[in-house]
């Protein structure tokens, strides 16, 4: 019975011993390098557009329009349209609507930063989204390590 009881003892020991021995706590760790991490992110397209007046040479060809120009207030206060018939013999002017697309120049800008860090002479990775300094937090747990931020 001794030795069962010892045996029941021992076991009991351990059972209880093991949490204390799986530790969690958090340390600072220095940091040993940071690389940015860079996208390049394409520039907004803008398109701008105008009219312009295209006109063509066409021998023989008669062209008849008719404009209307901005009304005319007369002195007496009465407004007054005016309507004009152009005949052209051999050209045709027309307007066309033009387009050009300006795209500026892409954009870089950071999206993450990769973490180089040490801990008790053993050297980790990870990735921030932000700039860690000199030194990051970390947390140890049942000698696991990761970054506590």
């Amino acid at each position: 019975m001794k030795v069962v009881s010892k045996t029941l003892i021992a076991a009991m020991g351990v059972c209880l011993a093991g949490p204390l021995l799986a530790r969690t706590y958090v340390d600072y760790a220095p940091v040993t390098r940071v690389d940015r991490l860079l996208e390049v992110v394409e520039a907004p397209v803008a398109t701008e557009c105008w009219s312009e007046p295209r006109t063509e040479l066409q021998p023989g060809a008669e062209y008849r329009r008719e404009t209307i120009e901005p009304d005319r207030v007369n002195p007496d206060g009465s407004v007054t349209k005016v309507r004009r018939e152009l005949i052209q013999k051999g050209l045709r002017t027309d307007v066309e609507r033009v387009c050009q697309t300006k795209a500026e120049s892409p954009e870089t800008r950071v999206v993450g930063y990769n973490v180089v860090y040490r801990y008790r002479g053993a050297e980790f990775r990870d990735r921030l989204d932000h700039d860690p300094g000199s030194r990051v937090r970390i947390q140890v747990d049942d000698g696991y390590v990761a970054i506590a931020e």
